[in-house]
């Protein structure tokens, strides 16, 4: 049996032991993880570009002084919505003159990206021919001058008669602007110079004004129109010399005219006097 000192050990070291065996050993703590980096602020999404602005395109005649047109009221591309003017707006007008063969619906693509609003007529040609219509029956290559220059007339008085009355039923800044191609450029010219008192502003594309309607002296109204008229070089359909001498003959009368010469530029109208025409027509229909 052992001594009661010897039990007294045995149990203090048995004591020890249970509390060192009984002690927990706290885990050590997980390191922090670092600092996610701030997430990248979106790119910022662009605005949508502004959807173009339709034109509107005619598609039914009207008819005043017995001729038949068609009316489109022209915004720029890109006007705001609310900027859109009326049909019954105030706008400066264009008259636009098509040539041989063509009608109002082909050639109201020529004033679609003009940079200006506007009431433009196109008017129609007097007699059907081919898949269009024409102005008069005299072709401008014809050796027949007296002829031509009577059928320019009186269809030029045919469009005064109509320019006369829209001008008394549409809402309208200033005097109109006219403009055309070929036949259509020898309307234009016809206009300015023997209706003078109707028209804010001319520029024939591609026409001639044939000696038999050269005025011999300036007329008494008060402005004249400024003429400015566009022509290729090689044009073979209405040349550019018989066209140079009529501008010529009115600068030396005194008349605002002048012509723009093009380059290898048939009987057409290209990129760069389409930009030629827009300026013009511009100018014109932004001057009161």
């Amino acid at each position: 049996m052992p001594s009661p000192r010897l039990l007294f050990r045995s149990l203090t070291l048995l004591a020890v032991v249970g509390l060192a065996c009984d002690a927990r050993v706290e885990p050590r703590a997980a390191a922090s993880p670092p600092p996610a980096a701030p997430a990248k602020a979106p790119a910022p999404v662009p605005a949508p570009a502004p959807a173009p602005t339709p034109v509107l395109a005619a598609t039914a005649y009207a008819r005043a002084a017995d001729m038949e047109y068609l009316e489109v009221v022209h915004v720029p591309r890109g006007t705001p919505p609310e900027k859109v003017p009326l049909p019954d707006a105030k706008l400066p007008m264009l008259v636009a003159i098509h040539g041989l063969g063509d009608s109002p619906e082909n050639f109201q693509d020529l004033v679609v990206d003009l940079p200006v609003a506007a009431r433009v007529i196109l008017p129609r040609g007097l007699d059907p021919v081919e898949s269009g219509y024409s102005w008069f029956p005299v072709r401008a290559r014809s050796a027949d001058v007296a002829g031509l220059s009577k059928g320019i007339a009186a269809a030029g008085d045919r469009l005064a008669a109509l320019i006369i009355v829209l001008q008394q039923t549409r809402p309208t800044v200033g005097l109109p602007v006219i403009t055309g191609f070929s036949q259509g450029g020898m309307l234009t010219f016809e206009l300015a110079v023997h209706h003078p008192e109707l028209v804010g502003g001319a520029i024939p594309v591609g026409g001639w004004l044939p000696p038999p309607l050269w005025p011999s002296a300036l007329p008494a109204h008060r402005p004249l129109p400024k003429i400015i008229a566009l022509h290729g070089e090689i044009d073979t359909a209405v040349k550019l010399l018989p066209t140079q001498e009529a501008v010529e003959h009115l600068e030396t009368l005194g008349w605002p005219a002048s012509l723009r010469r093009y380059p290898e530029v048939g009987h057409a109208i290209p990129p760069v006097v389409r930009r030629e025409l827009y300026q013009q027509l511009q100018r014109a229909l932004e001057r009161p």
